[in-house]
């Protein structure tokens, strides 16, 4: 007997690490919703976000993400295999139809908003993402991103900052952690907490 893939609904959460199960809430990545990411480790917690996930056969888009680093995908978990990278352009309408169009085929998708897209756009993608049931992480690194990405009206807000660098001693050596202090609201969080989070890059 066929089957087709409406007999097969997706999950309606992804997994995530132990180190993340931590400080995500619900412990798990929740389908049609979306994390926004901000401060000086803003990409690393969005890579470290769904490596789990990845390696366990969901497809990840990074969109429009400046100077990522392969290696840094790497050491978060990331199955690169699974891992593609886009860059759309920077108008306003032709982001938002990029976008939108990578929603279709990605279970997640960590991207940066340009500045100057439209609310009416922003809506379109947060749209889809919501009809698709995607897992959007916006990844912020200063205020223009982060005004952005609050007209997505994130679920879940992560803002990130480095308590402290371990390794070097006296000037020397390498770089071998950092702390990271995860602040953690949003309109699906009760109430907002913090977290210090270790091994992130």
């Amino acid at each position: 007997m066929l089957t087709s893939l409406a007999d097969h609904p997706k999950p309606s959460h992804l997994p995530v690490s132990d180190a993340v199960r931590s400080f995500i809430p619900e412990g798990q990545l929740i389908r049609g919703r979306v994390v926004a990411c901000s401060g000086d480790a803003a990409l690393s917690v969005a890579l470290s976000l769904v490596a789990q996930a990845t390696q366990e056969g969901s497809w990840l888009a990074v969109v429009g993400v400046q100077h990522i680093a392969i290696l840094a995908a790497v050491e978060r978990g990331i199955a690169l295999e699974r891992l593609v990278l886009v860059h759309p352009p920077q108008q306003s309408t032709e982001w938002s139809t990029t976008v939108a169009a990578v929603v279709d085929g990605f279970d997640l998708i960590i991207m940066s908003v340009p500045r100057g897209v439209s609310p009416s756009d922003i809506r379109r993608v947060h749209t889809r993402i919501q009809a698709r049931q995607s897992i959007a992480i916006i990844v912020n690194n200063d205020s223009s991103g982060i005004k952005s990405s609050q007209l997505f009206h994130p679920d879940v807000v992560l803002h990130t900052t480095t308590s402290q660098w371990v390794g070097p001693d006296q000037g020397a050596g390498f770089l071998q952690h950092r702390d990271v202090r995860v602040q953690v609201s949003g309109r699906r969080v009760p109430r907002p907490t913090e977290h210090i989070v270790r091994h992130i890059g």
